[in-house]
């Protein structure tokens, strides 16, 4: 693999309500909206204006970010391969909730150095994140198809991006990340680097909606 294109599924109920934890959840209210799908359409026709093409595609097993990739790359459900290292964040039993459910002193060592915090029972913590994520770029270094679009969320797009660039993770919430950005990763001498990138706008630069 030579080049990959990360891609945040489009927008959703939660995402619009904005203030709760949306991370693994799988139902409706986490689906994308009308907007959501417009978002998608927009990014492949961004994506045919920029000549970008991908051999293969990846998702995330969340049906916002399969729903995403299937409208970006036309292609029909059964060609997305999907992959679990691709989930967003896990939050546990706080998945739906509003923020302030969470410990404030957990949330604020959460948003202030999301490496070290210490999460609650059934939760992720960041350095499993970016293991997984991890995982996944250095298999894609292995993977003998020329490039791939890659579909998947919000947390896990700023572990990519806190791996490539080996940032603080005191940085990781700084990072923007809109519903559907992308972002273009190169393979040059056996590392990923970041050739591109469309941030788009986000509504919260504290985003926790996945």
């Amino acid at each position: 693999m030579h080049r990959l294109y990360f891609l945040r599924h489009g927008e959703t109920n939660i995402n619009v309500e904005g203030g709760r934890f949306q991370g693994q959840i799988d139902t409706p209210e986490a689906g994308l909206t009308e907007n959501g799908m417009e978002q998608a359409r927009q990014a492949r026709r961004e994506f045919a204006r920029l000549g970008f093409s991908y051999e293969l595609v990846y998702s995330s097993p969340l049906n916002r970010a399969v729903r995403t990739a299937v409208l970006v790359s036309g292609r029909p459900q059964s060609e997305i391969i999907l992959d679990s290292r691709l989930l967003e964040m896990n939050f546990g039993p706080l998945e739906g909730m509003t923020w302030d459910h969470m410990d404030p002193s957990k949330y604020r060592a959460m948003m202030e150095d999301f490496g070290h915090y210490y999460p609650g029972p059934g939760m992720e913590s960041g350095v499993q994140l970016l293991a997984r994520v991890s995982s996944f770029l250095e298999d894609m270094k292995q993977q003998s198809a020329e490039s791939a679009l890659v579909s998947t969320h919000g947390g896990t797009i700023r572990a990519m991006l806190t791996h490539l660039r080996q940032i603080d993770y005191r940085r990781f919430w700084k990072n923007p990340v809109g519903n559907c950005a992308w972002f273009e990763l190169t393979l040059e001498d056996g590392q990923w680097v970041l050739t591109g990138q469309d941030t788009k706008k986000e509504r919260d630069p504290e985003a926790l909606e996945g």
